[in-house]
Parts: C-alpha cells; sequence; structure tokens
C-alpha cells in the first residue's frame, strides 16, 4: 500500500476554508433567498445517473442543495443540480484558489500523485506516454509528468486556472464533450474531477474515442461510503452542494463500467481522514478543532479503513478493452 504524506492536515483544511470563503459570495448569488435553495432557473431534476432508476432517499439538505441515494445502485448525487449551461459559467468564472492548495502542501500533493503515476506506471510500461489530464487546475500533476517526459495535455474552464497552467503546457478550454481532435491518448486523468461532471457514461464514451488501443483512465473521487462522510454527513467538505454533482463508492462505480468498454484494473481506497473524524467524536470541530486528546478507538486505524475501502477517497484504473 502506498503512504500518502499528509504532513499537515489541520493546515491543508485551513487552506480549503480559505478557498470556500474566497468563493462563498459568488456562491451565494444563486441562492433564492426565500426559499433558501438555488434559483430554479439554474437547475433541474434528474434520475440517477448511473442506473437511470427514479426512485431515491433524501440524505439531507446543505446550503442550498439536496443530496439523494439512489435505491437501486446506491449512486449518492445532487438532485436537483445545476442545467448544463449553469454549471459550466459558474467553473468559468469562479475565484477558486485551489492552485494555492498544491503550492502550499506540496508534499500531499506530491505523494497523492505519485500514487496515481505509480499505479498507470505499473500497468502501462512505457515511458512516453501521451496524457490528458481534465481538470488539471493550474498544472501541478502535469509538471509532474512532465518531468518524467509524459507528452501532456491539460483540460480546464477556469480562467484564472488556464492562465497557470498554460505557461508550461497546452491546454484546452472547452468542456470535454466538445472537444474536436484527432489526438489519441495513452492515458486520461481525472484527479477530483470526475464528481463534477453531470454524465459519466457520456464522458466514458468521450473517453474512449480519444484513447488509443488499451489505453487508460485514471481516476481520483471522493468515496461516498467513506468512514468520515458517514460520520460527519451534512458537516464533511465532501458534500459541496454546487460542485460534487455525483459522489461515487466502490458498488455504484462497478455499476458504471459493467456494460461498458472498459474493464476494471485496480480499485484502491486513499486518504483516511482520521484525524477529522476523531475530533468529530471528540466534540469538537472536525476541521478546525484542537488536535489533542484525540479519541481513541482501536478499530479506527489505517489499515482498517483502507481494507474495508473506507477512505475519502478512491484511485480507480480502468483500462480500454
Amino acid at each position: 500500500m502506498t503512504k500518502i504524506l499528509l504532513s499537515d492536515p489541520d493546515k491543508l483544511h485551513k487552506i480549503r476554508k480559505k478557498q470556500y470563503e474566497t468563493n462563498q459570495a459568488y456562491r451565494l448569488s444563486f441562492l433564492d433567498k426565500k426559499t433558501k435553495y438555488y434559483k430554479k432557473k439554474f437547475t433541474t431534476r434528474r434520475n440517477c445517473p448511473v442506473c437511470n432508476h427514479k426512485d431515491s432517499i433524501i440524505l439531507f439538505k446543505k446550503d442550498g442543495g439536496v443530496f439523494v441515494k439512489c435505491k437501486k445502485c446506491s449512486m449518492v448525487y445532487l438532485n436537483p443540480v445545476f442545467k448544463d449551461k449553469a454549471l459550466i459559467d459558474y467553473y468559468k468564472n469562479n475565484s477558486d484558489n485551489q492552485h494555492l492548495a498544491c503550492i502550499q502542501s506540496p508534499k500531499f500533493y506530491t505523494s497523492i500523485y505519485g500514487a496515481g503515476i505509480s499505479m498507470i506506471n505499473r500497468k502501462l510500461k512505457k515511458k512516453d506516454l501521451h496524457i490528458l489530464d481534465v481538470g488539471c487546475c493550474s498544472g501541478f500533476f502535469l509538471d509532474m509528468c512532465k518531468k518524467i517526459n509524459w507528452q501532456t495535455i491539460g483540460l480546464e474552464l477556469n480562467k484564472t486556472d488556464i492562465e497557470i497552467a498554460q505557461k508550461n503546457h497546452e491546454i484546452w478550454s472547452t468542456p470535454l464533450e466538445s472537444i474536436k481532435t484527432k489526438k489519441k491518448f495513452d492515458v486520461i486523468t481525472f484527479w477530483d474531477c470526475f464528481e463534477h461532471l453531470k454524465h459519466p457514461k457520456k464522458i466514458l464514451t468521450k473517453c474512449f474515442g480519444l484513447l488509443k488501443k488499451k489505453g487508460v483512465i485514471f481516476f481520483q473521487i471522493p468515496n461516498s461510503d467513506s468512514f468520515a462522510a458517514k460520520i460527519l454527513r451534512d458537516k464533511c467538505n465532501m458534500f459541496d452542494t454546487i460542485e460534487h454533482v455525483n459522489l461515487f463508492n466502490k458498488k455504484s462505480f462497478n455499476y458504471l463500467i459493467k456494460k461498458s468498454k472498459y474493464k476494471l484494473i485496480k480499485i484502491k481506497s486513499v486518504i483516511d481522514e482520521l484525524n477529522v473524524t476523531k475530533k468529530y467524536l471528540n466534540y469538537e470541530d472536525p476541521y478546525y478543532g484542537t488536535t489533542e486528546n484525540l479519541t481513541k478507538m482501536n478499530f479506527l486505524n489505517e489499515k482498517n479503513i483502507h481494507s474495508n475501502f473506507l477512505g475519502y477517497k478512491l484511485q480507480i484504473l480502468i483500462q480500454k478493452k
């Protein structure tokens, strides 16, 4: 098991808090002040994005959105959800500072990105891989790929991130579904991006046409079955009511690719979030509470979390058949 170096989790969560606060005024502009839900002109209702089942269980309301769980495949998703155009416009114009997290916590990101590179390398034993990184942000991951002589292209919608990433890489600024190119890739990666995309089946179909023979897709996605998410529920940062439109677990992801033209190569649990969970169990703020005298429970350990696929995120590799 690859060890993920989360050297200072409290610092990382404080950076994330600053990102959210910076963007909060923009997010609130979509909220109906009377209903406390997102304005209907921006949203639409839907069936399960994985199995198209109509029946779901309401999990909770948070901010202006509602998370539900599919009764058939266990997929967790936002319903209603932003319309396609509204969501694209949101990403283009928001003031997210995700690139600052990479700069201020380089050990963690180098470690977690390195784990993904290792998973890809174990399957594709080739040095000069051609890679498309979807949702590449400011290009931190692509920088790592370039250092090992991979040929890099990134896809990003946010204007600020594009300006940074295009200094070192070719960047596409069109939604993936609209891309028209003759280029083919050995690898397509979705680092904390796939959960932002409303139509997972269409995305997989589009990627199939972009991949070379036996090409692979790598995902890092939030895990709706994670121990932290189930304990914290609406207090968990995973449940972002605009951006995280689809939240997979092991079961729902397997359901997604069951009838597709891909085969599952590897799926593993990463990032235990035990620090966060234990603080919450100590009646503290899970992200900003004190780290002293944390609840001691022997079953709450990294090995048990990951062996049962209860980590905060999943890393997944699938291959074109």
